[in-house]
């Protein structure tokens, strides 16, 4: 029963569900590569795959340890705000979190020197990988702080755009191509959001830590706005983004009305000021969240389709 109670805890402090938003885009970047005609051995492909969770995690865990004080303070999170919980409801010691977190730190910094001096001696390689530990790290780590200067969110916006699918494509094809740009384009923008209006249950906690992000700096009413406006270019991006590649599957374009009626069907509820309310915003978190998901997947099915 400990056993499984413990076990539960860690899953729910690693955010599991979560991991997906910095994985796929990765595997987009490999899906533009072989699209290309550029392959690599099974392992690359693994060791990347688990360098980029292991950054991930990383983030996620000292995330929990360094905001743990404004999640004790937090009465209005929601199931994708406020952190995990696990530190604040004691199911876990915080020196898990702080531990599990520079374990990740060291993995994930020797698999980068591994895919490095094995795989890809490039200077490119150290600093992919590089950037990526370095911006997790200080996302809510001393000294820097990203998430408590208004930088976090458009830190975020690049770590899980366009540095996966940049790392995804180059390990295999040696150089940049201007695909991994235009790719990262309406995943950048959707992921954005998503970190967007999860910072919107926590505003009052936020303010009460010192904790700068943009919905603290300038307020809701401001941010739903920008919201929208993203949201509103994500439209016109990502069908444009589609529309790039001649002889596209039909199937493709079927499935593109998921994201497409997701983001149509937000852009309603933030027009009418559904975030004041605290079920209708977790209910439009997690919508955010799956436009995010769903246009990554058709992104990397489009790109697979023309391999």
């Amino acid at each position: 029963m400990i056993l499984r109670s413990c076990l539960t805890a860690l899953w729910r402090l690693t955010r599991v569900p979560f991991l997906c938003v910095g994985v796929l885009p990765l595997i987009l970047g490999f899906a533009l590569a072989w699209r290309l005609g550029y392959y690599g051995p099974l392992e690359t492909y693994l060791l990347t795959s688990v360098a980029v969770v292991l950054v991930m995690c990383m983030s996620y865990y000292l995330g929990e340890w360094n905001d743990r004080s404004g999640d004790r303070l937090n009465r209005t999170f929601t199931r994708f705000s406020g952190g995990s919980r696990v530190l604040v409801e004691e199911s876990l010691p915080p020196w898990v979190a702080l531990l599990l977190g520079y374990l990740c730190l060291v993995g994930a910094a020797g698999l980068v020197l591994y895919l490095f001096f094995e795989y890809r001696p490039s200077v490119w390689t150290l600093l992919l990988g590089g950037s990526g530990i370095f911006l997790g790290f200080f996302y809510s780590g001393r000294p820097l702080r990203w998430a408590y200067r208004g930088l976090g969110e458009i830190f975020i916006g690049f770590c899980y755009s366009w540095l996966p699918i940049a790392t995804g494509f180059f390990l295999f094809a040696g150089f940049f191509s201007p695909g991994v740009f235009l790719l990262s384009v309406p995943v950048g923008l959707s992921i954005f959001n998503v970190i967007l209006i999860n910072e919107f249950p926590d505003e009052e906690a936020d303010r009460w830590i010192g904790k700068r992000n943009l919905v603290v700096r300038f307020g809701k009413e401001r941010m739903a706005d920008l919201y929208l406006g993203l949201a509103i270019l994500l439209v016109f991006v990502f069908v444009r983004v589609l529309l790039s590649e001649g002889g596209r599957p039909f199937w493709i374009l079927v499935l593109s009305v998921v994201p497409l009626s997701l983001l149509l069907w937000a852009i309603w509820q933030v027009g009418r000021q559904d975030y004041r309310d605290t079920k209708q915003l977790e209910r439009l978190s997690r919508k955010t969240l799956l436009i995010n998901v769903s246009m990554t997947l058709i992104l990397i099915a489009q790109q697979v389709s023309h391999g």
